[in-house]
C-alpha cells in the first residue's frame, strides 16, 4: 500500500480540511501526520488520533513576526522524519511546510502534492509590497516542484503565475454530518459564530450591529486570538461566549443556531482569497448566512444575505432574519439542497482520489 505523509504547521485537531484529507486518505492509503505542536496538545489527544502522529514539540506564538525565528528548527525536524520514515507522496500543507517537503521530493525523488489553503504572501501588511510580491515569487517557484498544485477554489490557482503542469481544485466543503436541527424554545434569533476571534472577521461590526436589538442573541465559540476584543463584546447582554469547542461541539452548535455570519474585513490581501469553511457548514447544516464571503455562490444558491461590510447592512440582514421565519426556512432549505446536490466533501473526495490514482500511477 501508498504511504502518504501530510505535513502542516496548522492545528491539526481543530482544522476542518486538515481533517477531511486525511479522513479520506486514510481510506485507501497508510496515512500519518507530521505537524507541530504549538497549541500544546495532550498525549491523550495524541494517542487518539486516527492516524499516526508526530509533532514537533516546540510551542511558539499565533500570529506574531517572532514566529519565523522558529520555523528552521520546524523545517529541519520535518526533513529528518521525512527521510526517517521515506512516504512515496509528501501532501505538503501551505507555504511554511514547503521547503522541507520540496528538499525530501529533491533528494529521494518521491512525488508531492501542494496543497494551498492561504497564500502566506496574504499575511504581509499591504504597504510592504516587495516583501509581498518576493515571498509570492518563491512560493511559485517552488510550487513547481509539486507533482501537484491543489487549490481551494480559482481564484486561489489565478494567483499562481508560476505554477505546476498538473493542478486542481478542491473546494472547502463539508462532510455531512447528519445534524438534526433543533428548534429555538423561544422566539429569540440566535446568531452563530465559530471560529478565530479577532478584528479582521468582522466581530466589531457584528457586535455593534446586535447590540440594543431585541430578540437577537450572538453566540461565539473559538480560539480568543484578540481578548481585548472579546472582552468589549461579552460585555453586550446578548452576546454570550463558549469557549473553544471540540469539532463536534462546534458543528452542534451550529445546527442549533438559527443563522451564522461569516464576515471579512477585505481590506487584507489573505480575506480577499479566502474560502471559508463556515459558509459550506452553513449549507450543510441547513441554516441561512449573512455574509460577504463567496458572492457568487451565495447568490446562485439563494441561501443567505449578501451585505456589506458595514453596520447598518450587517443591522438590516439580521432584523430581516429575525421577523421572518419563512425567509429563515427558506434560505436555510435552499443551502442544504445545495449542498446535497453539489456542494459537498464526497464530491471533492472522488477529485482527491483522482488525483491520487493518476498520481501513484505514473
Amino acid at each position: 500500500m501508498a504511504e502518504i505523509a501530510i505535513v502542516a504547521s496548522n492545528s491539526i485537531l481543530r482544522h476542518p480540511r486538515i481533517w477531511k484529507i486525511i479522513n479520506s486518505l486514510k481510506k485507501k492509503y497508510e496515512t500519518s501526520v507530521f505537524g507541530w505542536n504549538r497549541e500544546g496538545i495532550s498525549s491523550l489527544d495524541i494517542n487518539g488520533y486516527p492516524v499516526p502522529l508526530s509533532l514537533f514539540g516546540m510551542k511558539a506564538p499565533f500570529g506574531r513576526p517572532t514566529l519565523i525565528l522558529y520555523y528552521p528548527l520546524f523545517w529541519t525536524w520535518v526533513l529528518y522524519k521525512l527521510l526517517a520514515n521515506r512516504p512515496n507522496v509528501v501532501h505538503a500543507i501551505d507555504f511554511d511546510t514547503l521547503l522541507p517537503c520540496s528538499l525530501y521530493k529533491l533528494i529521494l525523488r518521491k512525488k508531492m502534492v501542494y496543497d494551498v489553503h492561504d497564500r502566506f504572501g496574504g499575511y504581509v501588511p499591504s504597504q510592504y509590497t516587495t516583501l509581498y510580491n518576493a515571498i509570492n515569487l518563491v512560493e511559485e517557484l517552488l510550487s513547481k516542484w509539486a507533482d501537484v498544485l491543489v487549490t481551494v477554489s480559482e481564484k486561489v490557482q489565478s494567483t499562481f503565475r508560476i505554477r505546476p503542469k498538473n493542478c486542481c481544485i478542491i473546494m472547502n466543503l463539508s462532510e455531512d454530518h447528519n445534524l438534526k436541527r433543533l428548534k429555538s424554545k423561544d422566539d429569540t434569533l440566535t446568531l452563530v459564530y465559530t471560529g478565530l476571534i479577532c478584528k479582521d472577521q468582522g466581530l466589531e461590526i457584528v457586535a455593534a450591529a446586535v447590540d440594543g436589538l431585541k430578540g437577537v442573541r450572538l453566540v461565539l465559540a473559538g480560539r480568543a486570538a484578540d481578548k481585548e476584543l472579546l472582552d468589549k463584546m461579552i460585555k453586550l447582554p446578548n452576546v454570550n461566549y463558549v469557549g473553544l469547542l471540540e469539532r463536534a461541539d462546534s458543528l452542534e452548535l451550529e445546527a442549533s443556531s438559527d443563522a451564522m455570519v461569516v464576515l471579512y474585513d477585505l481590506q487584507y490581501r489573505k480575506n480577499q482569497l479566502s474560502s471559508p469553511n463556515k459558509i459550506f457548514e452553513a449549507m450543510m447544516c441547513g441554516i441561512p448566512l449573512i455574509t460577504n464571503m463567496e458572492v457568487n455562490l451565495v447568490k446562485e444558491t439563494d441561501c443567505g444575505i449578501i451585505v456589506q461590510y458595514n453596520i447598518d447592512k450587517v443591522r438590516d440582514a439580521i432584523i430581516k432574519l429575525r421577523d421572518n421565519s419563512e425567509l429563515r426556512d427558506r434560505l436555510g432549505n435552499n443551502g442544504r439542497k445545495a449542498f446535497v446536490e453539489k456542494y459537498n466533501w464526497n464530491n471533492m473526495e472522488k477529485i482527491l482520489y483522482q488525483l491520487y490514482g493518476n498520481l501513484l500511477r505514473k
